[in-house]
């Protein structure tokens, strides 16, 4: 399945996406966003049929060189 990380590490920052987490359930995904988000202010962890895109998402090529790594189980 796959999760959507959105974080911050500061206040004055505003919630964006941070990367993309691969994982068998929540609980998984959860822990792999815990290991590599857990030092940050806040973390959103979204699995993706949760969200109902608007617009976008863009593709890859498209989208800036930061937003491109995705982490995989």
């Amino acid at each position: 399945m796959k999760y959507y990380i959105f974080a911050r590490q500061e206040y004055a920052k505003p919630v964006a996406r941070q990367a993309v987490i691969y994982a068998e359930d929540a609980a998984g995904a959860c822990a792999q966003a815990r290991e590599r988000f857990g030092e940050w202010l806040e973390v959103r962890l979204i699995p993706e049929e949760s969200i109902r895109w608007i617009v976008g998402p863009l593709p890859v090529e498209q989208l800036p060189e930061q937003e491109r790594e995705e982490v995989a189980v």
